[in-house]
């Protein structure tokens, strides 16, 4: 608790759900940023970025004025391949350059915004990378998985047969379960619209978290404030990438 933000970055009042009224009107790409922005880690690696990129400015100019060549000589420009494993930036001589390798690392395209931008998705400067779903392959050790999630389901498939017709098979008894504990609760929609009064309460858990308020004032938030807060920081370090894919 007590995280310092971006000194930059405009501090929401965390006690008056008027403040987040914005939030009603965000698409999943937008949430996933609302949280990515909040990050500790990522405001450190930015503001060392920003540095960095001022310092180049400096020396050999900004657009249109830049004097790329000499810009692409300083080793301060790049930072070496094998340091940029997350994404597909594209190499050069077994360097990559800082601002993708940046925007990789945290699992998006285009130059990397600033915390205190508030919104760099809607204004086209911020597009996130896919996300590939996992399917995990279960093996006899494996029945930890399931763990009494009732989000998750295990299904048998049998190698020595054709596997078209048991995948149409397992698609159909999936959507089927997906309905029915949907139906009866047992399973939560991650949607935006479903979620959206979750997500909102988490933002203000981060902000209040962040400004070290008591207890008191969290489970003002929610009554569930420790399950919540835990959920959104879960998302606000790592989570992001899943929620820009959810649904509207």
């Amino acid at each position: 608790m007590g995280l310092r933000y971006h000194p930059h970055m405009e501090l929401r009042r965390w006690n008056d759900p008027q403040d987040y009224a914005f939030t009603q009107h965000l698409s999943a790409a937008q949430w996933a940023w609302e949280f990515l922005r909040r990050n500790p880690i990522y405001q450190a690696e930015w503001s060392v970025f920003d540095a960095v990129w001022r310092e180049l400015e400096a020396e050999y100019g900004a657009p249109p004025n830049r004097d790329f060549c000499a810009w692409k000589l300083d080793s301060r420009a790049w930072v070496n391949a094998v340091d940029c494993p997350e994404g597909d930036c594209r190499v050069d001589r077994d360097k990559v350059l800082i601002e993708c390798a940046l925007g990789a690392r945290w699992g998006f395209y285009k130059f990397p915004p600033s915390p205190a931008d508030d919104d760099p998705v809607g204004e086209g400067r911020l597009t996130w990378r896919k996300v590939e779903l996992e399917a995990p392959i279960l093996g006899p050790d494996d029945v930890g998985w399931l763990g009494g999630d009732a989000a998750h389901v295990a299904m048998g498939f049998d190698l020595s047969l054709p596997l078209r017709d048991q995948i149409e098979r397992a698609k159909r008894l999936l959507q089927l379960l997906q309905r029915q504990r949907r139906r009866s609760g047992e399973v939560q929609a991650l949607s935006i619209v479903a979620q959206r009064e979750r997500l909102c309460a988490s933002l203000r858990l981060l902000d209040a978290g962040a400004v070290g308020a008591p207890e008191a004032a969290l489970m003002a938030i929610s009554g569930d404030w420790r399950e919540l807060l835990e959920q959104a920081c879960a998302m606000r370090d790592g989570g992001y990438r899943q929620l820009a894919t959810w649904p509207g």
